[in-house]
């Protein structure tokens, strides 16, 4: 955050003890106004003083009062002070109580009810705006502070969410095939015929469950992003600055209006006008320099013809040009214009006037800033969410079609062997019924690991499986590799193991496998070699860009290679 957002609500305090000064209040009002604005920034700063501060701030308010200075009016000071140190339940109706008896305490239970009204909106905007100025840099910081807080319940919004797609697409269907599996078992040695068809039909049930998985995949890749941010801090933020710009902006234009003895209508079109311009200007961004020379026209041309009463509306344009461009050339037509209102303003007032022309467009192109800092934070705060629900999604689906679909075709071709063993080999047979049920179980469990981040893949153990499954498909199998694989290298090699092993048994009728994997000077060296490859593995395969996208964002190394009906795959992981 910028200087002027981040101090823009102490810069506005010493202006207006400034501004005191420069009416000619006196040497008691003034130094209460500044006691005051002192106590509103340890409020603001001290949480813990904020009931000393609330028990002072009457006593500094009303003081000048007691002693003969009704006019000097620094009851907004106490309406701000208000608003940070009563409880929710009683500060608006409170600062709506110390807004009222304004007028009543300076003007008098007898006085004109357009110097009432012009009492009361003065306190009640001038103290809003320096609550809004003191408020809004810590919603500011705590939107930053909690784009993490968003990511993280974004994801754990999505991993519900595709915890409750996967069990609705293996849901009691993979429980179907593990009693299937079971009553085939019951039927070995009773009837072996009846046997296989229970085998079949789990294993036909398999492969539906298979397709039906990466569906699931592919539907949950394509869905929209549309991550929510539910913080009350993301809605508030902007609402509060947006209705403090306004506040002010409409309390401006009334209290100018009413100041104005000969042009008041001119006055009021004329603050109506601009100051419905630049909400324009703030709300559509892109428009800013397009209405700028528009406002400059409003503003500048009645100039000459309605004197100081239009003056006023020259802070306004000078907002315009901050929030339309930067750098010295804002600076310096801010500063001509401030001078251009001197110099329609008496002569003996024109300190007066600058201070508070100062203090007008640092209040104003303020809460501009305040809410385009807000909406952007917010904006950054979805696209970040948005980025990581996107790789999240990426990540499950890539590890639905290795992880998940590995084990559910290993258990699909550990259904046509048991149904080839029942009438050759019941006791093989009954093996390989609890390796399948077993396989069952381990894919529940890799169905609620797909959503926990937390759940390591053990490279060692992936290489024993990866032995294991080609063990009943081909003839030799050759798995060797070290034992200080590091946890780091597993979390990439260990899905890339299994959707190599899942290419094999899909893809080729292999007779020889090995695999290697080493840990070499700092890197994780994995190779794998296949016979029975007739034609080229699809370099364009979902499998194949899966591995290769995960060994390269590690950092890695990713090739390929057929030669003479042997395919070879080299992966290669840093591990510091």
């Amino acid at each position: 955050m910028s200087f002027l957002p981040r101090y823009g609500g102490y810069l506005f305090l010493l202006l207006f003890v400034l501004s005191v000064w420069a009416d000619g209040a006196g040497v008691v009002p003034t130094i209460c106004a500044a006691a005051q604005a002192v106590l509103l920034t340890l409020a603001q700063r001290r949480p813990g003083s904020r009931g000393a501060v609330m028990a002072v701030q009457p006593l500094l308010t009303y003081l000048p009062i007691v002693l003969g200075r009704a006019e000097a009016n620094v009851d907004c000071l106490l309406a701000a002070t208000v608003l940070w140190c009563l409880p929710n339940r009683l500060r608006w109706v409170v600062f709506l109580a110390v807004a009222a008896s304004s007028g009543f305490v300076h003007v008098g239970w007898h006085g004109v009810w357009t110097d009432h009204l012009y009492a009361d909106l003065n306190t009640a905007a001038i103290g809003l705006v320096a609550y809004s100025l003191l408020r809004l840099p810590s919603l500011v910081d705590r939107l930053e502070r909690t784009q993490g807080d968003l990511a993280d319940a974004t994801l754990a919004r999505e991993r519900l969410e595709v915890a409750r797609r996967l069990r609705a697409a293996l849901g009691d269907q993979l429980t179907g095939v593990g009693d299937l599996l079971r009553r085939a078992r019951t039927e070995l040695t009773a009837d072996p015929l009846r046997a296989r068809t229970s085998v079949e039909q789990a294993t036909a049930a398999t492969r539906r469950v298979i397709e039906t998985v990466r569906e699931t995949a592919a539907v949950h890749r394509e869905l929209e992003i549309r991550p929510a941010d539910e913080s009350p801090v993301s809605r508030l933020t902007p609402r509060l600055t947006l209705f403090a710009l306004i506040t002010s902006l409409f309390a401006w234009t009334v209290i100018k209006t009413l100041e104005s003895e000969h042009d008041s209508v001119a006055t009021a079109v004329g603050g109506a006008v601009l100051s419905s311009l630049l909400v324009a200007q703030v709300l559509r961004p892109a428009w800013a320099k397009r209405l700028l020379p528009v406002q400059a026209a409003v503003t500048l041309l009645p100039l000459p013809w309605l004197g100081s009463a239009w003056g006023v509306w020259l802070m306004l344009l000078a907002v315009a040009v901050l929030l339309s461009g930067r750098g010295i050339t804002a600076v310096l037509a801010t500063v001509g214009l401030v001078a251009l209102r001197a110099v329609y303003s008496a002569p003996d007032a024109r300190w007066g006037w600058m201070i508070l022309a100062t203090e007008a467009i640092l209040v104003v192109s303020g809460l501009c800033r305040f809410w385009q800092l807000s909406t952007q934070l917010n904006a950054s705060r979805i696209a970040l969410a948005g980025t990581i629900l996107q790789v999240e999604r990426l990540r499950v689906a890539r590890d639905i079609h290795d992880l998940l679909g590995m084990t559910l075709s290993v258990l699909a071709l550990k259904g046509d062997l048991i149904a080839a063993l029942v009438t050759r080999d019941a006791g093989r047979a009954e093996t390989e019924i609890d390796e399948a049920l077993r396989i069952i179980a381990g894919a529940h469990t890799e169905a609620r690991a797909l959503v926990d981040d937390t759940a390591a893949r053990s490279l060692r153990r992936e290489l024993e499986a990866a032995r294991q499954a080609l063990t009943d498909a081909c003839r030799t199998v050759r798995v060797d590799y070290d034992d200080d694989l590091p946890d780091r290298a597993g979390a990439v090699l260990a899905p890339v193991v299994r959707e190599a092993v899942t290419n094999v048994l899909r893809h080729s009728t292999p007779t020889h496998v090995e695999i290697a994997c080493r840990n070499r000077k700092g890197f994780v060296h994995l190779n794998m070699r296949n016979d029975g490859v007739s034609t080229s593995p699809r370099t364009g395969g979902q499998g194949l860009r899966n591995m290769r996208t995960r060994v390269v964002d590690a950092g890695g190394l990713f090739e390929t290679a057929l030669t003479g009906g042997e395919f070879s795959l080299t992966a290669q992981v840093p591990c510091p």
